[in-house]
């Protein structure tokens, strides 16, 4: 099973990137108002909402570039980019914003912040295999 991994690592992580994001998108947009809530006054309803929107349209993006038989080096390349930008953004947040924070909300976007990076380690990770394997 590890070795079908290690094979296939860029595809399962964006499959398992795709699950959670949409996932987590449509719970924002179910529960945007107690997220909102739990998370602190810098993130309104609305910012909940949009947050929750672009994390489904994320999730969909990554499933399909999972889904593909290989994906797309500048799909996965953007991916990539993208995540980066989340990390940037959430510790601006973490140290702009923090008064508009609760501790939980503190803590949820510096746990988010972590697995997203690691989650975009992952894909670097993966497509640097598939490059090795692809020359051979």
């Amino acid at each position: 099973m590890l070795d079908l991994i290690k094979r296939n690592l860029l595809k399962y992580t964006l499959l398992v990137d795709g699950v959670v994001c949409v996932a987590a998108g449509t719970a924002f947009l179910t529960f945007s108002a107690a997220v909102a809530e739990l998370i602190g006054p810098a993130f309104t309803v609305e910012v909940v909402i949009g947050l929750g929107a672009f994390l489904l349209l994320w999730g969909l993006f990554h499933l399909g570039m999972g889904s593909r038989a290989e994906a797309p080096a500048t799909g996965v390349k953007v991916a990539i980019a993208c995540d980066a930008i989340w990390v940037a953004g959430s510790m601006a947040v973490l140290f702009v914003d923090w008064q508009g924070l609760t501790v939980l909300g503190a803590a949820f976007i510096a746990v988010m912040a972590v697995a997203v990076a690691d989650i975009m380690l992952l894909k670097a990770i993966g497509l640097g295999r598939r490059s090795r394997l692809a020359r051979g």
